[in-house]
């Protein structure tokens, strides 16, 4: 599978071939997205983008299309853990802040 059909594969996996969507959560432009999913431009210019907002790519399967597209559930699981977890501090140290400021 070439390197655009991977991310097309991708918007129709993770929402629902919304590309407008997909544009939108990763920040690449819809033009550009457009032009990845028909074969132009350069798709690897946009793999940091895409694994940054969905921590579910694996990133082997997005740069050699070897493997499976998604991660396991139990490495999900792991992963949103450590997003609780740096949710918490963010929320702690907004806090800290909000109480300097007072």
């Amino acid at each position: 599978m070439k390197e655009n059909e991977r991310i097309d594969l991708l918007v129709k996996i993770l929402e629902g071939d919304n590309a407008k969507a997909f544009a939108t959560k990763t920040g690449i432009p819809p033009s550009s997205l457009c032009r990845v999913r028909k074969g132009q431009g350069k798709p690897a210019s946009y793999f940091g983008r895409i694994l940054d907002a969905y921590p579910d790519v694996r990133k082997g399967w997005l740069y050699t299309g070897d493997g499976e597209p998604l991660k396991e559930k139990s490495e999900r699981g792991e992963i949103l853990q450590k997003i609780e977890r740096l949710e918490r501090e963010v929320r702690r140290l907004a806090s800290m802040v909000e109480k300097c400021t007072k």
